[in-house]
């Protein structure tokens, strides 16, 4: 059966495929504790059942499919096999079987995100970060990613930018409390406290991911609040005037116009005295 999931560019990276290791290198035993996981691994979460399964599997009939690894000194690292390695280390074996091949660190990240893509074994944000990791560490373009891993270029820009997600929310991903489908809308949203909001409703109302598109599509097109007008030019030549005023008579000036033209001016005095000062300014005898 064809591999799945290699692309055209693969063998840039991976000069040789697996399946071309087990037919042309023969298998050895390494010690157990002579290997070492492999330290550009993009799966950080071994499910503990899975693992305490396979290790019962492999203490009744043994280690069936050699991992395989690349020397370094007197140790081995792992390219590919690291849940098979777990679990024979649980299940007691001393030896385990394994292909040795030749492998940079570029190739080393290659073949475990390859393996662990193939086989589905990444949720989205271990997914996200190992992409991150093949351009960032590895010097490849988002387009060379896709074709290594065999998916759509749109496919991985959407993947990465899943890391712009708040904390929060990245790891209820990482997790699976909730799915890449309830994520992606939520990247539609400027504000990560609005996307934290629609979180917890998808949390607090168990929404699906088509609720979650309908009401980020909601927040998104809503009409912000109507304006109130700015003063017209009128109001701001009386206010200057009221302002003026103010100033001359050392009394607060208020000027009310109305719609034909007339108007209210008004002047505030603050005792009777206050009043007396204000009629003599204007020649008024009281």
């Amino acid at each position: 059966m064809k591999p799945r999931g290699l692309g055209r560019g693969l063998g840039a990276i991976l000069p040789v495929e697996e399946t071309v290791i087990e037919r042309s290198h023969a298998v050895q035993d390494i010690p157990i504790e002579a290997i070492e996981p492999n330290p550009y691994q993009p799966r950080l979460d071994f499910a503990e059942e899975e693992l305490a399964e396979l290790a019962e599997s492999i203490r009744q009939h043994g280690l069936i499919q050699p991992i395989t690894v690349r020397a370094v000194g007197e140790r081995y690292q792992i390219i590919a096999g690291e849940r098979r390695w777990r679990a024979a280390k649980r299940a007691g074996l001393s030896h385990i079987p394994a292909y040795v091949r030749t492998a940079d660190n570029t190739q080393l990240l290659a073949f475990a995100l390859v393996e662990n893509v193939q086989r589905e074994n990444l949720n989205p944000i271990e997914l996200a970060l190992a992409y991150k990791r093949l351009i960032e560490e590895c010097g490849l373009t988002q387009e060379e990613v896709a074709q290594y891993v065999g998916k759509s270029r749109p496919t991985i820009a959407n993947t990465l930018r899943l890391l712009r997600l708040p904390p929060e929310i990245q790891k209820a991903l990482k997790d699976g409390m909730i799915a890449e489908g309830h994520a992606r809308p939520l990247l539609a949203l400027d504000s990560p406290d609005l996307q934290l909001e629609v979180f917890r409703q998808i949390q607090q109302k168990g929404l699906n991911a088509r609720q979650v598109e309908a009401l980020v599509l909601q927040l998104t097109t809503a009409k912000p609040a109507r304006e109130s007008p700015g003063p017209s030019m009128i109001e701001i030549h009386l206010a200057d005037i009221a302002k003026k005023l103010t100033y001359h008579l050392h009394a607060p000036v208020e000027i009310k116009a109305k719609r034909d033209g007339s108007g209210e001016l008004r002047i505030r005095y603050t005792s009777p005295e206050d009043l007396e000062r204000l009629l003599e300014r204007f020649g008024v005898s009281p």
